[in-house]
């Protein structure tokens, strides 16, 4: 066992990837998960969705999604963009439609989220298979959103509690989803730079290749930490409010 509280070592291993502001995070009891607000909903809507619709099958369905799913994703992350501006113009002391919250950040990342999900799977099929099933898509209809943006949002209202016996959980939770996200988008360069993509017909032909994915992940996540860590010490810069 590693020395430290889970909170000590997962504020350290997603050091590189988030501003990790206390004022911006949630809080259980007197203690702020390693991901501020919006990466807690985005990373959360991000595996709602991708555990869904790979779990629903989908995963080898490689046609476009229809215009009207793709209108809803966009409005998703349109939603969050505007919401992280209007924080930002707060924090400028800019003048802002409304004032910023750790709900509507949590919420709108969520959203987001759920667009990134989509797009991973959609990546994912369009990239491995060697023959995908190009007649159907991973979301067929705006419809098949409901489930993973209920079950996103299930997992927000639990993280927004503050109940202090869940932070574990969560704390552990994004953390092994932000790793997850940094293992698909690794595997799926890994396929396209080693001339693996196009090329799987089962995942278990996939497994040494999400293997590799996951340790670069891992690899590109903990450098990111360190990088930060010793810009701060050289830097002196103060800390994050």
């Amino acid at each position: 066992m590693l020395p430290g509280s889970i909170a000590a070592k997962t504020h350290l291993a997603l050091h590189g990837i988030c501003a990790q502001r206390p004022s911006h995070s949630l809080h259980f009891g007197n203690m702020a998960l390693p991901l501020d607000a919006r990466m807690t909903g985005i990373y959360v809507g991000a595996v709602a969705s991708a555990v869904w619709f790979v779990a629903s099958g989908k995963i080898r369905n490689t046609r476009m999604p229809p215009r009207r799913v793709i209108t809803t994703l966009a409005l998703f992350v349109a939603l969050l963009a505007g919401d992280g501006f209007n924080a930002l113009a707060a924090d400028l002391a800019w003048p802002h439609p409304y004032v910023p919250s750790n709900g509507l950040r949590l919420l709108t990342g969520v959203l987001g989220g759920i667009a990134l999900g989509v797009a991973l799977v959609h990546l994912l099929a369009v990239t491995m298979w060697v023959q995908g099933n190009r007649s159907l898509s991973v979301v067929p209809g705006v419809a098949a959103l409901v489930p993973p943006l209920g079950i996103g949002l299930t997992f927000g209202a639990l993280a927004i509690s503050g109940l202090p016996i869940l932070y574990a959980p969560f704390a552990i939770g994004v953390s092994v989803a932000a790793v997850g996200v940094f293992a698909v988008l690794s595997t799926i360069a890994l396929a396209l730079v080693s001339n693996r993509a196009w090329s799987f017909s089962s995942m278990r032909e996939m497994a040494a290749l999400a293997c590799g994915g996951l340790v670069a992940a891992m690899g590109v996540i903990a450098t990111l930490a360190g990088a930060r860590l010793l810009l701060e010490m050289w830097l002196e810069l103060p800390q994050l409010t």
